[in-house]
């Protein structure tokens, strides 16, 4: 705000100074109005820009805040710890972005409901033939996924897309690959009646499996306060169950909280390469995902430069995502080291090759095996420089990414299954 009000003086000033310069030397010239202002429009670029500048001197001299910032530029630039990464995050000098960790939900839900919604996410009666849960595509003590290329429903039929993680989705203002779901809500309900997935006929045939089970009724009474069961009170519970699944406790999380040694210097350099690429720019912290911000769309052409060898070499091109033009929700990376295999079709089995794709298909670049950082300069002829482009990334710069990508990896939810005792006493029988 200082800063600002010594501007504002300086703007002030010169403006003062523009016409009563323009005006004095109009009178000696015998301008006219018109010439008057045309005079003090010239007047202006001048003047302005040196008040400016005396300012901006002025302020350089001596002032703490200002000296602060350069200290932590140059440490960060360094590789040295920075003195004061505090809670507020981490900040380079170059970008000027805080980065941050997730904050708490706003939304807290009935413990009864959400009681309710375990149970309902973890029975298996739920499906046509009783074989299939929520949590069979969707296992909450590794990455919220089942670790397939695509989900396998009732009868072992195969769905066309990747499980996402179910962790932390209650971030997310859009749900599925293709953000078709606008809630946990719309995302709770779908799979109960998709086909090939839990495949029950229709909703009323959900509500009659629940209505059967005298716990379901208590409990349902008891949140609700009815007994007339229905469809979408089924997905609010559920949805209410989801949205305990948090994991907010990533080494990532620890550092830019305050902790220096919670990143190594592998993880901070693949920090730095991440931010400066521009991979956060869709993966945005805190979720990193887009798809968690409300300001932001969350959603991204995928791939953007189809002459990638990645993309044929994955089939990435098959499935066109959302309205079949190429578009995709943004996934977050929270996890995603436990979330293999990767992208909507499941067909990258590694981190180090989700990069490679990343980096060729969406950001442009090629996979060069050499030590150089893989920038070109570009030079005016017998000038300065007027532009640094990065045109490719090494293997070693790709290990420092995926150790990064590790840092965001929280401690594994334990999550009990209430359903566990009856399937073992029905096993022993």
């Amino acid at each position: 705000m200082e800063l600002l009000g010594y501007m504002a003086t300086a703007v002030i000033l010169g403006v003062g100074a523009i016409f009563l310069v323009s005006g004095e030397l109009s009178f000696i010239s015998g301008f006219s109005k018109s010439g008057r202002y045309i005079l003090a429009f010239f007047l202006s670029f001048g003047v302005l820009g040196l008040s400016v500048k005396t300012v901006a001197l002025f302020l350089l001299q001596n002032n703490p805040v200002l000296d602060r910032a350069v200290i932590l530029g140059r440490e960060i630039a360094d590789n040295k710890p920075a003195q004061d990464v505090a809670a507020r995050g981490l900040v380079y000098d170059n970008r000027g972005r805080h980065w941050r960790t997730l904050p708490p939900l706003s939304v807290q839900d009935n413990p009864l409901m959400v009681q309710l919604g375990q149970r309902l996410f973890f029975d298996r009666r739920l499906s046509r033939n009783q074989t299939v849960s929520c949590a069979s595509c969707h296992d909450i003590s590794k990455g919220g996924d089942d670790a397939r290329s695509v989900s396998v429903g009732v009868d072992g039929l195969h769905g066309n897309r990747n499980a996402p993680s179910v962790i932390n989705a209650a971030y997310m203002k859009k749900l599925f690959w293709d953000g078709r779901a606008k809630s946990l809500e719309d995302q709770a309900g779908g799979p109960l009646t998709n086909p090939v997935e839990m495949a029950i006929a229709n909703k009323e045939e959900v509500v009659e499996i629940v209505q059967a089970d005298a716990n379901y009724r208590d409990l349902y009474q008891q949140v609700f306060g009815t007994n007339n069961l229905e469809f979408d009170s089924i997905a609010r519970a559920i949805a209410a169950f989801e949205r305990t699944l948090i994991s907010n406790d990533a080494p990532y999380d620890r550092f830019v909280r305050g902790d220096k040694n919670a990143l190594n210097m592998q993880q901070m350099k693949g920090m730095m390469l991440f931010d400066q690429l521009g991979c956060r720019n869709c993966h945005m912290d805190p979720l990193f995902s887009v798809a968690g911000i409300d300001q932001k769309s969350p959603y991204r052409p995928f791939p953007l430069f189809k002459g990638s060898p990645y993309v044929s070499k994955h089939k990435l091109e098959e499935d066109k995502g959302r309205n079949k033009k190429g578009v995709w929700r943004v996934p977050s990376l929270r996890n995603v080291e436990h979330t293999a295999p990767y992208f909507h079709n499941g067909s990258v089995d590694t981190l180090e090759e989700a990069v490679r794709v990343m980096a060729t298909a969406q950001l442009g670049l090629k996979i060069e095996d050499k030590k150089e950082d893989g920038l070109t300069v570009l030079y005016e002829k017998d000038g300065p420089v007027l532009l640094a482009r990065r045109k490719s990334l090494n293997e070693d710069e790709i290990s420092q990414i995926v150790s990064f990508l590790k840092s965001l990896s929280g401690t594994p939810l334990n999550i009990s299954n209430p359903w566990s005792r009856k399937i073992e006493a029905a096993s022993a029988m």
